[in-house]
């Protein structure tokens, strides 16, 4: 235990692995199965148990024990990561990644969980934490498909924005809808209205790069939403659709936390 710039305690523990979060159907584990309230009480990861788990903004957690699910349902925001679990140093460094974090490489800062990629990573965020923090504070809030509604391209077919009072997170982005019936809808089913490759290019991701998508040049097709850098793109997707979207849907998960190309 150690004291920074006075009002701030951190406490750490350092150690292995990569994290993968997931929701839903699929649900895979937050934090690898790792215990969110162990780290308040305990000061150090401990694994949880399948028998107690909670959902939260769209991540499954195991608990540890009766009481920590208890203490996690009843304030899952007071346990939870922050960032989903991002690697802090990585968000709120000089290219906003988004990396996963190493469940047992992480610091408690004024009450809140802070994960990290690695020893190094956590080293890093120790020079300047509230630069780090604040940083990567500022871009997570950012809205995911830069403020549009994901629902409108189903339901309207058409690219509207979103309302910042009408918002929900899930899987660590923040999504705007046009309106409550729109949260509503993505509430009950957010896969299907997730954009396919968080977003980024479609037709770029199955050449194996990594470009942002344009939110006003989309293609829904057979009940996906796709992205594209510019209408060259969509054209050039379009012209093989089906097979461009087998190829990219095998090079998304190597480049899911590559870092966009400049």
């Amino acid at each position: 235990m150690r004291r920074l710039r006075r009002s701030v305690t951190i406490t750490v523990l350092a150690g292995m692995a990569l994290a993968t979060p997931a929701y839903g159907q699929e649900q895979e584990l937050a934090l690898q199965g790792y215990c969110p309230v162990s780290y308040h009480t305990l000061g150090r990861a401990v694994l949880g148990d399948s028998a107690f788990k909670a959902t939260y903004e769209g991540y499954l957690y195991y608990l540890a024990d009766a009481e920590s699910k208890s203490k996690f349902e009843a304030e899952p925001q007071r346990y939870a990561p922050q960032f989903a679990g991002l690697c802090t140093t990585a968000l709120g460094g000089s290219y906003g990644n988004r990396i996963p974090s190493d469940p047992t490489v992480f610091v408690i800062v004024d009450g809140k969980l802070y994960m990290f990629s690695s020893e190094r990573a956590r080293r890093n965020f120790d020079t300047k934490p509230q630069d780090y923090i604040a940083t990567a504070t500022q871009r997570y809030s950012k809205p995911a498909i830069a403020g549009y509604c994901p629902v409108a391209y189903f339901s309207a077919n058409a690219a509207k924005k979103g309302d910042d009072k009408i918002k929900l997170t899930y899987r660590g982005r923040i999504y705007y809808f046009a309106d409550e019936a729109a949260k509503s809808a993505f509430a009950k089913e957010p896969e299907k209205y997730l954009p396919a490759y968080q977003g980024f290019c479609a037709e770029g991701v199955s050449r194996g790069k990594k470009f942002p998508g344009d939110p006003k040049i989309f293609l829904v097709r057979e009940g996906r939403l796709f992205l594209f850098f510019d209408e060259n793109a969509k054209k050039t997707f379009e012209a093989d659709a089906a097979a461009l979207t087998k190829t990219a849907d095998v090079n998304w998960p190597n480049l899911r936390t590559q870092p966009p190309m400049p």
